[in-house]
């Protein structure tokens, strides 16, 4: 039986029996059909046909070093977290001692009401809508 072996100088034929081991064939490791061949095993254990084409590879020595962990000089930003506020609520309302209720902040006119400006210097600024309203001074 004629069998082909593709390695780094070319295609060599090589006439071998179904009871050939696959080390007596080359030094270097086989593959066939996308699996290794193992040196102990026979060609016939494997299935291998009449001009079937085995891959040989060969060993390749040394490699690239392995690439060296950085150690950064300046520390990691830190994330911004949100300060939670208990009863948030009462900064946007205020009650009067005869139980009526105002509002402290401005409303968006674009947004409409429920939607409050936020306040600044001299003016007030919407965070949705980006809308600013100057102050008069």
């Amino acid at each position: 039986m004629r069998v082909f072996i593709r390695s780094s100088e070319g295609l060599i034929s090589i006439d071998v029996d179904q009871s050939t081991k696959i080390s007596d064939l080359t030094e270097e490791s086989l593959f066939w059909g996308g699996q290794a061949l193992r040196s102990e095993m026979t060609i016939c254990e494997y299935g291998i046909t009449e001009y079937s084409t085995l891959e040989a590879l060969d060993s390749l020595l040394g490699g690239k070093k392995k690439k060296k962990k950085k150690a950064y000089t300046t520390p990691k930003k830190k994330a911004h977290k949100k300060k939670k506020v208990k009863l948030a609520v009462l900064n946007l309302y205020k009650v009067d001692k005869s139980s009526k209720v105002t509002r402290t902040r401005r409303v968006c006119e674009k947004c409409g009401p429920g939607t409050f400006m936020a306040k600044h210097a001299n003016r007030h600024y919407c965070g949705k809508c980006h809308a600013t309203v100057l102050n008069k001074a």
